[in-house]
């Protein structure tokens, strides 16, 4: 009975620490946490789901502007929590994996590591990012 408590206990640790979100929930802690991202509810959103690792999650969210072109941000989260985002991002990456986000090849972004926590900023294409916080 002791073995199976404790294995109980251990379960429900490793799930507590490995949290992960999905685009779905993401969308909901985005409008609860940061509306602003969303815009007005005119616009056709869409949200991308990258990884998570090490406690962090990603996603593309992602909104089409009154001109048709995309406005693009990637969105940080800390287990259910929008830790920021940068923007604008106009290139997404292909995964986060090992505490990296991973760009397409060719898309002359270096991989950008986010543990601890995500860099003030990163280039793409020669443009640089900065992140924002909540």
């Amino acid at each position: 009975m002791t073995a199976r408590t404790l294995l109980t206990c251990i379960l429900m640790f490793q799930s507590v620490l490995s949290f992960a979100i999905n685009a779905e929930q993401a969308h909901d802690l985005i409008q609860e946490q940061t509306p602003t991202l969303l815009g007005d509810g005119s616009q056709l959103v869409s949200v991308y789901y990258f990884g998570h690792s090490m406690g962090l999650s990603v996603v593309g969210l992602e909104r089409v502007g009154e001109d048709y072109l995309p406005i693009r941000w990637l969105v940080i989260f800390r287990e259910q929590t929008v830790l920021g985002w940068y923007y604008p991002s106009n290139e997404f990456p292909l995964r986060f994996e090992d505490g990296h986000l991973m760009f397409p090849k060719g898309s002359q972004v270096e991989d950008v590591y986010l543990y601890p926590k995500p860099p003030k900023s990163i280039t793409i294409e020669n443009t640089i990012i900065p992140f924002h916080t909540p």
